[in-house]
Order: structure tokens, then sequence, then C-alpha cells
């Protein structure tokens, strides 16, 4: 008799348990409420802030982007900083006086990147954004902890590979999937990545992780000459701490991401049931770590990298079995395209669901990018590790040129695909297209693992009703004109198209939709009841732009 699937995963299990009650604390508010930063006093006002930094700055074109803390309020914030040539750049741990008003940002449109709820998932209360002169260093206060220590190695590692001659787009590249430090990443590179559908190779995960799980295992058992020493438990135990050990320390320098924290869970856990001579890989690996890194960061379920990583193994763990029983090879370059070719697809299907609601976009051309991409990101960490360990030397040199090629020559490739006619599909989906996309890719898996051909008009109907619903939304989305504002800009969205209109003045009157409207958002208390008044007398809406003005909402006086 078969066992109830509480029994035969009980980490599964578990986990539903843990995801339901985490939505419930966080949409109900019960038993704690997860965003009492919502209710901060000092929003919206204009102020005299004092900050710290906490994380390395961020260089951009208009100055610095800054990670702070508000240590008079025991928040965290996101400060954009001007440049002023008159002061010093600032470096983590300054102490800083700044003038701004922190706000917390809105989705200018439905279904687009809410960035104000992002800043929430991340801890963080709002963004504020600070003119020339009007901030200032007061002192220095050292960050501590094993954190600010990591980020801290992070940096010198990155500074080796300036050091060896890297530059420039490679540079970029190679800190990323080596160290996880994006931050020398442009947004034209990240695009290209993300339009090939090769977004995952610049975000450390299981793949990098695995990477250096190989290299360790290889390294430990010199390339499988001294692997029957191992079979014994006291070898295999000494065997499996060295690898936790170093899987840890390289996730920790990594920065601990949700997906490079699945990934050392994962190989934590299968590291123990090899010891154990216990199978581990499965839905219960997976559904373990996943509860692991609920219990340490609850809110981590919302984020969009947990979501991505833990149903890009969910689909491999659930389609690469069968395909592999299906496309049966023999030599050992077929099973290795192969792998490649069925991981990658399999990764796409599960991934799939997540990425268009979240990106509304999905990358035709990815079984293409990641035959190539694949294997040479392999080389590339490989090659990464080795400058890293040899950089001031002649051998180093000669590594890091043939890692400044590789890399550039992967960047070109990359941005070759991302122009290739219609590469990328755009589709913007709602929560009932989700639904039925969900519920198309279950049934095909069903099909599959039963090997009845009935299933396949469930599957069907689910992809026709999502048809119908796509129609009926971009119909929907033609026919709706909707007004939103980002600091003192509008933007005017009809038919797939945005206008943008800068305001001159503090008081800007507009005509939408056979009503009349004021947006004044700079202004004083006093001045801002005088409007108000104003409005109530002339029959004039005043818009505060805190929220979007579509063909069915009209805001009261």
């Amino acid at each position: 008799m078969e066992q109830p699937v509480a029994r035969r995963f009980p980490f599964l299990f578990i986990f539903l348990c843990t995801a339901l009650l985490i939505c419930c604390a966080y949409y109900l508010h019960f038993p704690f409420n997860l965003r009492y930063d919502t209710e901060a006093d000092y929003l919206d006002s204009l102020a005299v802030y004092r900050v710290h930094v906490t994380e390395p700055p961020l260089r951009k074109s208009y100055g610095w982007l800054l990670n702070v803390n508000l240590p008079e309020h025991a928040q965290q914030a996101v400060i954009y900083l001007s440049a002023d040539s008159s002061q010093a750049t600032p470096v983590m741990g300054d102490l800083l006086l700044v003038r701004t008003r922190i706000a917390r940002p809105h989705a200018l449109f439905i279904g687009e990147f809410d960035y104000g709820n992002y800043l929430r998932l991340q801890h963080k209360v709002g963004v504020g954004y600070v003119r020339p002169g009007q901030w200032q260093i007061i002192d220095y206060m050292p960050i501590r902890g094993l954190r600010a220590y990591a980020t801290t190695i992070q940096q010198k590692l990155a500074q080796r590979y300036s050091d060896a001659g890297l530059h420039g787009q490679p540079l970029a590249l190679i800190s990323a999937i080596t160290l996880g430090e994006r931050d020398a990443l442009d947004s034209e590179l990240r695009q290209s990545f993300a339009a090939a559908g090769a977004a995952h190779v610049l975000a450390v995960s299981g793949l990098h992780t695995g990477i250096i799980y190989i290299v360790v295992v290889s390294l430990l058992t010199c390339f499988g000459l001294w692997r029957p020493l191992y079979e014994q438990r006291i070898w295999r135990a000494l065997l499996s701490s060295c690898i936790i050990a170093v899987m840890w320390a390289y996730a920790f320098i990594t920065g601990l991401s949700p997906s490079v924290m699945r990934a050392a869970l994962m190989l934590t856990i299968i590291q123990v049931g090899w010891i154990c001579r216990r199978q581990s890989i499965s839905f219960n690996t997976l559904a373990a770590a996943a509860c692991i890194c609920l219990w340490i960061d609850p809110l981590s379920l919302f984020c969009v990298s947990f979501q991505l990583s833990f149903a890009a193994v969910a689909g491999i763990l659930l389609f690469v079995p069968h395909f592999n029983s299906v496309w049966r090879v023999h030599s050992k370059f077929a099973r290795f395209m192969r792998d490649l070719v069925t991981v990658s697809a399999a990764a796409t299907i599960g991934t799939l669901p997540v990425s268009l609601y979240y990106f509304s976009q999905v990358a035709r051309c990815f079984l293409l990018t990641n035959l190539v991409v694949l294997p040479a990101t392999y080389v590339l960490v490989i090659l990464g590790l080795l400058v890293l360990a040899l950089a001031h030397t002649p051998v180093g040199a000669w590594l890091a040129f043939a890692l400044q090629h590789i890399g550039g020559w992967v960047c070109t490739f990359v941005s070759w695909i991302e122009h290739l006619p219609y590469s990328t599909l755009h589709i913007s989906t709602t929560p009932s297209m989700l639904a039925c996309l969900v519920m198309a890719i279950g049934c095909c898996y069903l099909r599959i693992k039963r090997q009845r051909l009935a299933w396949y008009a469930p599957a069907a109907a689910a992809i026709a009703l999502f048809c119908v619903l796509h129609f009926y939304d971009a119909k929907q989305t033609l026919n709706t004109h909707t007004l939103a504002t980002r600091g003192r800009t509008i933007y005017y969205s009809h038919g797939g198209t945005t206008e943008t209109f800068a305001p001159d003045s503090r008081y800007t009157f507009f005509r939408f939709r056979n009503n009349d409207y004021v947006y004044a958002p700079y202004l004083s208390p006093r001045r801002q009841q005088a409007l108000e008044q104003y409005c109530r007398n002339s029959n004039i809406h005043f818009w505060e732009g805190k929220t979007t003005l579509t063909d069915k909402t009209v805001p009261s006086y």
C-alpha cells in the first residue's frame, strides 16, 4: 500500500505549511505585523537625517547609491546621493548628514515592478534623493560583524582581478559569476543576459556552487585517484566535512543570497546523506533547504530570487529524469550535451510562471544560449579561481589574458543573441493567467509520468484559457488611460506607449478623463492646505501622486 504524501515527503509537507503560515501572517497581520515599517511617521517629510552607510557605495552616473541605517529611527533606507566635487567619496562606515525627503516608491502602472514592495521585503523603509550640497560627512564608525568582514574580503578579491589586468565588461562578468560582486554590471549587460535567457549566470546559484563542488571534490580525491580511500565511513566524514566547510565559506563570501544559500544547504544535506549512505537528492532535500531559509528570513518567501531558485530546481527534479529516459545516449560527449539541453529546458519550464509574472518576458533562444554560455561558465569560473590564486605571477597574467578574451567573447555572443529577430517574447500576465499556466505545466507533467494521453485535454484547455485571458487583458490595456508620478515627473500611459511630462512650476493643472486635477508634490503644509481649499471651491481634484489615475479611479476632494 502506497504511503501518504505527508509521510513520503515530510519536509515538503512542512514547507507548504510554513509558506501558508507566512502568507497568512503577511497579509492578515497575524500573529505579528510584518509590514510595521509602512507606518513610519517620518515618511514623505523633508528633514535632515543622520545616516550610517552600512554597505560599500555603488557608483552611478549621477553619484552614489547608499544602503544606510537611520540610527534615530532604527530603520534602514536607500539614499541616492548626487555627486558633489567639494565632498570626499563616501565609504562604508561613514556617518552623513543628509537633507532629503524619504518616501516609499510605488509602481507607476498596474503590472509593473513595485520597487516600494521590493524595498519592504529587503527591510528598507524608503528612498531619499539628495541634491548636491545637501549632504556632509561628519564622522566614521566602522561596520562590525561577519557580513561586513565578508564584504571586505569580496572587495579585495575583486581588486585582484583588476590588478591582474581584467577590465570592462569581462571584469564585471567574472566578478559576478565567481564572487557575486555585481556592482560593476551595467544595465546594458544585465539586459543582454536577461533577453538571451542567461540571466541566471550572473547570479551566484547552484550552477556556480556546483562548479566549486566539482573542483573541491576533484582536488580532495586527487582527480579520482584517491576515491577508494573514502569508501570508509571515517574518510567519507572527513571529505564531507571539508566540502561543507568550503561550500559555506564560498557562500558567505558571495553574500548569502537565497540562491546560494539554497545550493549550500542542499549540498550539505547531500553530503550528510552520502555519509549515511542515503538517497539525498529529492524534493525532501529541496523542501528542507526552503524551510531553513524561511526560518532564517520569513520574508524571503516573497523575494523573486528565492522563487526563481527553488522553481528552477523543482523543474529539474520533475522533468529531467523523464527527459533522460526518453533521450538515451551512450557516449560521454553526447550525454554531456543531452544534460545541457534537458537541464536548461527543465529549469526554464519550472521558472516560466515566475519569469512571466515578474518580468513579462521569456527568451526564445534559451537553448542556444545555454549550449554555449553554460560550458563557457565552467571555464570562466575555474580560470577565475586560478587567477585569484596566481594574480601576481606571470602564469596569472597569462591566465588573466585568456580570461579577458573569453569573457569578452561570451558578452559579445550574448549581445548577438539579444539582437536576433524575435529573440524575446513579451507577455504581461495576471494571477488568473498564471494559474492557467501552472495548471498546463502540471497536466503535461502528469501526462509524461502517467503515460496517459487523457492529460493532454486539460492541458490544452488551460492553454486555451490562458490565450483568451491574454487577449482580453491586452484589449483592456489598449483602452486604458493611466497617469502616474515619480518625483516631479508625470507619466501618461495609453495603448502600450508612455509619455513623460516634467512640470516647471510647483503647481500643475491638467485635465484627465473629463475631470480637472492639480498636482503639487512638494508643498509646505500651510500652502498645501490653502491649495486644497482652493480646489474644493473650484471643483478641482487634488492629486497627491501616491496612487495612479485610471479610467475607473476618481480621487476625492
